[in-house]
């Protein structure tokens, strides 16, 4: 952490009207549910405090979200706890700091966010732990090898980073060529990454590949891409991935994203958003004793099986309320999952969230293994 804060010290002290701009919020979370592994009912809580400063100096650039995070509850009983731990898939830089534990309750700071850059009209370097959204996919995405979206997550708008070196280049008006570099102790856990964006008629479209984690050989090649279509938005990616260690396999993601129109008479439909996506991944198996687990609580993936199929619908019933539903189908072993929430601006810069998670099927499926869960949040943004 010492070499952001010595950066910010030197862009607090730079010529210019404001350097830095503050932000962050607080946020309370609370859940219960019970561990898969063994029907244990838990309860957890987690309060944040989270920090956001944005420094910038001539073409220089600095970013840090800074977490206080205090976590609370019979979960530190369960048995993922003890065998993964609360914390994320491990990290190459040292930006987290475990400041005390006991048999109920940890409290930890972090970056959530650090990195320092540079930035131009026509390119942007990076450096350190970030957010690298590559692909189209809206609840999947093949080509995100990076920073995989987790779709049951209760914090849905919290999206991992990734320790890298990152680099954009403009190549005209609508095109750009990407670089990202995410290192680790060996080349064989490290990803070596490029990405060409561009644009054809009403369609952006990118191709991407390079070494990917797994071995020294293994490499990833993909492409994505998202258009206008009868008015909504039509996307899509693919990849295929050979890490050497196992057989090469293919994934594909192809959804579409419409808004209904003010004047829809069905007043369930009027502004509403929906999405409809399908995920076929060559990565999964489709008999479910063959089932890993494990590969979702680390986070080394995010499905078990081959094909998926993801509804999404949001809508604002009123200027202070919205409410959204998810709908998550395995369709090789007909589990599924359903997630409704309601978010109401009670106050100004504060958020009430009332959500629930249904997960339906036997319990040697995939989505009918996890227990139910209810959660709470409020969050407050400054």
């Amino acid at each position: 952490m010492t070499w952001l804060l010595v950066l910010f010290a030197s862009l607090a002290s730079a010529e210019s009207a404001k350097p830095i701009e503050a932000g962050g919020y607080l946020k309370d979370v609370w859940q219960y549910s019970a561990s898969p592994f063994d029907n244990r009912p838990y309860y957890l809580n987690t309060t944040r405090a989270r920090l956001t400063l944005d420094g910038k100096a001539s073409v220089f650039r600095a970013h840090v979200d800074y977490d206080q995070e205090i976590l609370t509850g019979s979960y530190f009983r369960t048995f993922e706890e003890k065998t993964f731990g609360f914390t994320e898939p491990g990290t190459y830089l040292d930006m987290d700091q475990t400041i005390s534990t006991g048999t109920t309750n940890a409290w930890r700071q972090r970056l959530y966010r650090g990195w320092v850059g540079i930035e131009s009209e026509n390119g942007v370097a990076r450096f350190g732990r970030q957010r690298i959204a590559w692909g189209t996919g809206k609840i999947w995405n093949p080509t995100d090898v990076l920073n995989p979206y987790q779709p049951l997550s209760v914090e849905r708008d919290e999206r991992r980073g990734v320790d890298a070196f990152y680099a954009r280049q403009g190549l005209g008006n609508l095109s750009q060529a990407e670089l990202a570099y995410a290192f680790q102790d060996t080349w064989v856990q490290s990803s070596l990454l490029g990405r060409l964006k561009g644009h054809l008629g009403e369609y952006d479209g990118a191709l991407m590949g390079g070494k990917v984690s797994g071995s020294t050989g293994s490499y990833i090649v993909g492409g994505d891409f998202a258009g206008n279509l009868f008015d909504g938005t039509f996307h899509g990616e693919w990849s295929y991935t050979d890490l050497v260690t196992r057989t090469p396999y293919w994934k594909f993601d192809v959804g579409y994203e419409y808004t209904f129109p003010a004047e829809t008479k069905p007043w369930i439909l009027r502004d509403a958003t929906v999405l409809a996506e399908y995920l076929h991944s060559g990565a999964g198996v489709l008999d479910t004793k063959r089932y890993d687990f494990g590969i979702l609580a680390s986070g080394r993936d995010v499905t078990l099986a081959q094909d998926y199929l993801g509804l999404t619908y949001s809508k604002d019933v009123h200027p202070l309320l919205k409410v959204e539903l998810t709908l998550l189908t395995n369709c090789d072993d007909a589990s599924q999952f359903f997630s409704p929430s309601l978010t109401w601006n009670a106050l100004k810069d504060v958020y009430l969230t009332a959500g629930f998670q249904r997960f339906g099927g036997p319990k040697r499926t995939e989505l009918g293994r996890p227990a139910n869960l209810g959660f709470l949040q409020a969050q407050y943004y400054f």
